[in-house]
């Protein structure tokens, strides 16, 4: 008997500097909403794309990802009803492929960007992937020489697993946008 195998495999844009989430089957509401969103903070240019794992999709601004969260913040502050598709928001600084020693390379950098006398956490969503989370915190926290806060720190480390890519930012709690900040 012959047996055939076949890894999947996982396509997902390279170039992004945001993952947003969403509803499941309303992936291309989020993105026209995204689209918009950044029309009203001067991007005209930002770019959309669905992703392989439902309730998500990449965009890709030309603006810094950070400052255009909080540039959107002060709109959707202004009017809720901006945000209808749209669940969360989170920049991304860098893209590299899944492999433990280009994570461990990225958060080096990142550790230099939190002072001494900060905290941080380590938040990792992992999708499509077979790492041990706990294992994989462990490891990439050994080379961070700070304190450790779970509830409010300072900094957090995302990382963000999308099977074969993974996007990493090193962020402060106000520079990610939640749908559930706004109320209606």
């Amino acid at each position: 008997m012959f047996k055939k195998s076949f890894s999947k495999v996982i396509i997902v844009q390279k170039k992004f500097n945001l993952l947003i989430s969403c509803p499941r089957f309303h992936e291309r509401d989020a993105m026209a909403e995204v689209r918009y969103l950044y029309l009203n903070i001067g991007d005209e240019g930002v770019k959309t794309q669905l992703t392989p794992f439902p309730g998500l999709i990449t965009a890709d601004t030309t603006l810094d990802p950070i400052s255009s969260i909080h540039k959107l913040k002060e709109i959707i502050s202004e009017d809720p009803t901006f945000l209808k598709f749209v669940l969360k928001i989170v920049p991304i600084e860098k893209v590299v492929e899944t492999e433990l020693e280009n994570l461990i390379e990225i958060v080096k950098e990142f550790e230099k960007c939190i002072s001494l006398n900060e905290t941080f956490r380590i938040t990792l969503k992992k999708r499509r992937s077979n790492l041990d989370t706990e294992n994989l915190i462990f490891k990439i926290a050994a080379y961070i020489d700070r304190k450790v806060n779970l509830t409010t720190p300072n900094k957090i480390v995302m990382i963000q697993i999308l099977g074969a890519i993974t996007g990493l930012s090193l962020l402060t709690p106000e520079d990610l946008l939640s749908h559930a900040e706004f109320s209606l």
